[in-house]
C-alpha cells in the first residue's frame, strides 16, 4: 500500500507540472457568453518586441476674436465675462445666489480691448519652446512612470514623435499627458480677470479624505508671493451681509447676502467655483476632485485624475498646444512566431538527449523542465514583468540554469544515493544564484525598462527555481 501511496503521489505531481505546461504555453479558456475567453492575462511586450504606437503631434491651429482685459502695458489680465460664465452644481441649485453673483461685478483698472487670440501665437515658435516642451512632456512621462518612451521633435516645426510600447492603457495614459497644456488659473467669477496663475504654485500633491465616505484632493501650495495673494483673495472673495429695509409700517430689517465667488480653473475648464468662509493665511489650496464616494474603487480613478493633474501642473505649463495627427503602430522586426518554433525544437532535442542519456529519469526531468518554463510564463504575465530582447535573453539564462541543475542532479544519482545527490546540487544551486540575485536586485532597481525587465526575470526566476526543485523535483526523484 505503501508504494501504491507514493506512486499515486509521483503520477499526481506529474499531472500538475502538466497542467502547468498547458496553463503556461495555451492558456485557461473558460467560455462567456458564448465566446472562449483567456483568464490568463497577456503578456507585457517592450517595443523591440511587441512593436510600438507612433503617435505624431503637430502644432494646434486656429484662432479667435475675444474681447479681453488688458493692462498699461498690453498684457492681457483676463477675457471678457460678458455671457455664459461657468457655474457649479451648487450654485444652479441656488438661482437666487448665482444671479447676485453674476450681476455683481467688480470694478477694476483694465480696460477692455478686442483681440483676435491664436492657439500657438507667432512669438510661441521657438527652437527654445519647442525643446521646452519636450524636456517638459519627458518630465511627465517619467513623473507618470511611463518605462518606455522615445520622443523625437522637429526644431523648425515644432513637431513631436512619441514612440510608445503597443498597449492601449499606456498610449491612453500618454494621449492624456499630452493633451494638457497645465495652465492653472484663479479668477474672478463676476468678470473673468485672472487673480492667480501658474507663476504662484511651488508644488502640487494628492491627499485623501475618508471621513464619511473617500474623496481625493488635489492639493496646491503656493510660494511666498502666491500664498499673500491667496490670503488677499480669501479676504475679498467672501460672503457680504448687508440689511435692507422692508416698506412696511414697522420697518423690518431683514439681512441679506451677495457673495463674490472666484473660479478655478486648469486649461480654461473650471473645476470649481467657491467663496471663502475663512482667510487662507496658511498657502495651501485644497480643491476636491470627484465627489465623496463609498466605494473605494471609484474613489481609486479619482485620486489617479487628481494625479495626473498633479503630475501635469509640476511638470510645468507647455509653452506651445499640440493636437494629436497619425497614430501608426510600427512592427517589431524580431518575429515572436520564429521564436517559439526555435523554443519548442529546442525543448524536443533536449527531450531527446536527456533520455538517451538518463532513461527514465532523463524523461522526467525532460517535463519537470519544461514545465518550469511554463510557471515562469504564467509568473511573468502575473507580475507585470516587461518582455524585451535583453529580458528573453535573461530569460533564455534562467532556462539553461535550470536544465544545468537537472543535468548535475541526474549525474550524480548515477554515482550515489538520490538525497544526498539532492543536497549537493542543492548547495551548488545556492551558490551559484548569490551573484545572480544581487544582479537581479540591482537590475530591478533601474527605471530603464530594459535593465529593470533583466532584473525581474531573473529575480522571478532564481525565486520559483528554488521553489520549484524543493517541493516539485525533490519528490519526484528522492523516494525514502
Amino acid at each position: 500500500m505503501e508504494k501504491i501511496g507514493k506512486k499515486l503521489k509521483e503520477i499526481s505531481i506529474i499531472l500538475l507540472v502538466v497542467l502547468i505546461i498547458l496553463a503556461g504555453f495555451f492558456g485557461v479558456f473558460v467560455k462567456e457568453k458564448g465566446i472562449w475567453q483567456n483568464k490568463i492575462p497577456d503578456y507585457q511586450y517592450g517595443m523591440d518586441v511587441g512593436g510600438a504606437r507612433e503617435l505624431r503631434y503637430g502644432l494646434k491651429e486656429g484662432q479667435e476674436e475675444k474681447f479681453v482685459y488688458v493692462d498699461e502695458n498690453g498684457n492681457i489680465k483676463g477675457e471678457v465675462w460678458e455671457e455664459g460664465k461657468p457655474t457649479t452644481a451648487e450654485q444652479e441649485a441656488s438661482s437666487e445666489e448665482g444671479q447676485a453673483a453674476q450681476d455683481s461685478q467688480m470694478e477694476n483698472s483694465y480696460k477692455k480691448e478686442k483681440r483676435t487670440i491664436k492657439t500657438n501665437s507667432d512669438e510661441k515658435l521657438t527652437k527654445e519652446n519647442f525643446e521646452m516642451a519636450k524636456k517638459i512632456i519627458q518630465q511627465r512621462f517619467k513623473n507618470q512612470e511611463i518605462g518606455e518612451y522615445a520622443i523625437r521633435i522637429d526644431d523648425v516645426t515644432g513637431k513631436l514623435s512619441i514612440e510608445l510600447p503597443n498597449q492601449n492603457e499606456t498610449v491612453t495614459l500618454a494621449q492624456s499627458l499630452m493633451g494638457q497644456v497645465g495652465k492653472f488659473e484663479i479668477i474672478d467669477y463676476q468678470n473673468g480677470i485672472v487673480l492667480m496663475d501658474n507663476s504662484a504654485i511651488d508644488n502640487v500633491s494628492v491627499v485623501s479624505s475618508n471621513e464619511g465616505g473617500y474623496r481625493a484632493y488635489l492639493q496646491i501650495e503656493l510660494n511666498k508671493q502666491g500664498a499673500q495673494k491667496l490670503l488677499d483673495i480669501s479676504k475679498e472673495y467672501v460672503e457680504i451681509k448687508k440689511e435692507e429695509q422692508e416698506g412696511t409700517e414697522e420697518h423690518e430689517h431683514e439681512e441679506e447676502s451677495t457673495k463674490k465667488y472666484v473660479s478655478i480653473a486648469i486649461d480654461g475648464t473650471t473645476i470649481m467655483s467657491t467663496y471663502f468662509g475663512e482667510e487662507m493665511a496658511g498657502g495651501i489650496l485644497q480643491i476636491p476632485i470627484g465627489q465623496q464616494r463609498t466605494q473605494y474603487e471609484e474613489f481609486v480613478t479619482d485620486y489617479e485624475s487628481a494625479r495626473l493633474i498633479a503630475n501635469i501642473l509640476n511638470s510645468g505649463m507647455l509653452p506651445v498646444v499640440y493636437e494629436l495627427e497619425t497614430d501608426n503602430f510600427v512592427a517589431s522586426e524580431l518575429n515572436l512566431q520564429n521564436i517559439k518554433i526555435v523554443v519548442a525544437i529546442l525543448l524536443i532535442l533536449i527531450l531527446v538527449i536527456f533520455t538517451i542519456k538518463f532513461k527514465k529519469n532523463g524523461i522526467l526531468a525532460a517535463i519537470l523542465g519544461t514545465g518550469y518554463i511554463a510557471l515562469l510564463l504564467i509568473v511573468f504575465r502575473y507580475t507585470n514583468v516587461v518582455l524585451t530582447v535583453n529580458s528573453l535573453l535573461a530569460f533564455g539564462i534562467i532556462v539553461f540554469m535550470n536544465f544545468l541543475f537537472m543535468k548535475v542532479l541526474l549525474k550524480k544519482m548515477k554515482e550515489q544515493e538520490a538525497k544526498q545527490a539532492y543536497a549537493q546540487t542543492m548547495r551548488k544551486f545556492y551558490l551559484m544564484s548569490v551573484p545572480v540575485m544581487v544582479i537581479a536586485i540591482v537590475f530591478t532597481l533601474s527605471k530603464y525598462v530594459v535593465i529593470n525587465s533583466v532584473g525581474m526575470v531573473l529575480f522571478w526566476g532564481m525565486i520559483f527555481m528554488a521553489i520549484y526543485h524543493v517541493l516539485i523535483t525533490r519528490t519526484i526523484f528522492i523516494k525514502k
